[in-house]
């Protein structure tokens, strides 16, 4: 259960309590409370309270940001509190993986104003970073040699701890199966909270859907033939790989022409 928000009105200096930055799923539905707290920790009765939200820009490796971008959204976004000082309301996230802030101002009905900014994260906090260079070649972004405008690779290799094995564990058998082969190019995981990715930016369609599937943590590519990053000897059989992912408990999988595609994600309860 995450702790109320709370404003604390003293009588000498304007303050707030202390907060920690708590993460909300993408796409959640949230029921919250802020309560404005006198000198002596009680709620006002009645306080006003009125609620912006704001993100901040270029956070969860945005590299190609827009101040257009959804944010997540609160209701009712202003109010009265009630008779124990607590107001509530409901916020509801995007599926953009960003840092984010909570606008707060109250004011007491016998006078006293504080403006007070509450710091959250939207994203999953489960996911971490997955990178093995004894078997895999980091590819895609500036990872290949030139400025792609993506960044490096560094920044979406994130993935929640069952796929991480799970690509882990389906390469070495891959390559088990063919022994002449010592490495396989990896690229698109997630982003370090997951989310949106934003490479539809740079052509003008900014925050669309593009990569849904790498959305939650699950999923990761490996580069196959005709791929023009990953050198010969490293690419793969896609069909072969993608049913070493299946054997290793993958659920939503696609062998593309140049890549293989393995998602441990369930399918029917995958957010979109």
């Amino acid at each position: 259960m995450r702790p109320v928000r709370r404003i604390v009105l003293t009588t000498l200096v304007l303050s707030a309590a202390s907060f920690a930055q708590p993460f909300y799923a993408p796409l959640g539905t949230f029921n919250e409370s802020i309560v404005c707290l006198d000198q002596n920790g009680h709620g006002i009765p009645y306080a006003w309270i009125e609620l912006t939200p704001a993100t901040y820009l270029f956070t969860n490796a945005h590299l190609h940001d827009d101040p257009t971008h959804p944010i997540s959204t609160v209701s009712p976004l202003y109010g009265y509190a009630n008779a124990q000082g607590a107001f509530a309301y409901t916020m509801r996230t995007t599926l953009i993986g960003q840092h984010e802030a909570l606008l707060s101002r109250c004011i007491a009905p016998g006078g006293g104003v504080l403006h007070t900014t509450f710091q959250h994260r939207v994203g999953y906090p489960d996911l971490f970073y997955n990178h093995h260079e004894s078997i895999w070649r980091k590819i895609g972004g500036t990872d290949t040699g030139k400025n792609t405008g993506h960044g490096t690779t560094d920044y979406n290799r994130y993935m929640r701890l069952d796929a991480a094995y799970g690509i882990y564990y389906s390469t070495l058998d891959y390559l088990g199966a063919h022994p002449n082969q010592t490495r396989v190019c990896t690229n698109d995981m997630a982003l370090p909270w997951g989310g949106k990715f934003d490479i539809e930016a740079l052509e003008g369609n900014p925050w669309r859907n593009p990569h849904v599937s790498h959305d939650r943590g699950t999923a990761a590519d490996v580069a196959g033939p005709t791929s023009s990053q990953c050198p010969v000897a490293e690419q793969l059989n896609v069909a072969q790989f993608v049913q070493a992912c299946v054997a290793r408990g993958a659920q939503w999988n696609v062998a593309h022409a140049n890549h293989a595609h393995c998602n441990w994600a369930n399918p029917a309860t995958y957010p979109h």
